[in-house]
């Protein structure tokens, strides 16, 4: 599906694309997440207390800046909706984060391995949740709360 599901939000093959820097440069959020996945893989090399500190504060940026976008853009069905545990920024950088964990991992311990296992199957999983929301967000069942 190349289109968005709720007209606004990407969907999760498009945010794959722009974690490993394809596809992304006509889209705010879509920027955003490759920015996060970029400041993961930075972050995963970082052994400084101080750096380590910056990238986690541009990063809780880059989440404060998905969550104003998508709060402008995308209405919130209130009535009837329930309540999403997290912004749609948060979810984004857990997957930012979930991409990068399993690409270095299959990097460095080939496909075949039960890590490598571990940390793909988990990063569908947050796919596989992504798509559930966004529907759901689309479909009114369920909003995301206001930072």
């Amino acid at each position: 599906m190349t289109m968005s599901i709720a007209g606004v939000l990407p969907t999760a093959p498009q945010l794959l694309c722009a974690f490993q820097g394809r596809r992304f440069q006509d889209r705010v959020l879509l920027r955003s997440a490759h920015a996060l996945a970029e400041l993961h893989e930075r972050r995963a090399e970082v052994r400084d207390p101080m750096m380590v500190s910056e990238i986690d504060c541009r990063r809780g940026e880059l989440v404060d800046d998905i969550n104003d976008w998508v709060e402008q853009e995308l209405p919130q069905h209130r009535n009837g909706a329930t309540m999403h545990t997290e912004s749609l920024g948060a979810v984004v950088d857990r997957m930012a984060r979930s991409w990068v964990e399993a690409n270095q991992v299959i990097d460095h311990e080939g496909a075949s391995s039960d890590n490598t296992h571990k940390h793909w199957y988990h990063l569908a999983e947050l796919v596989d949740g992504y798509t559930d929301l966004v529907f759901d967000v689309a479909g009114g069942r369920r909003r995301l709360p206001e930072q």
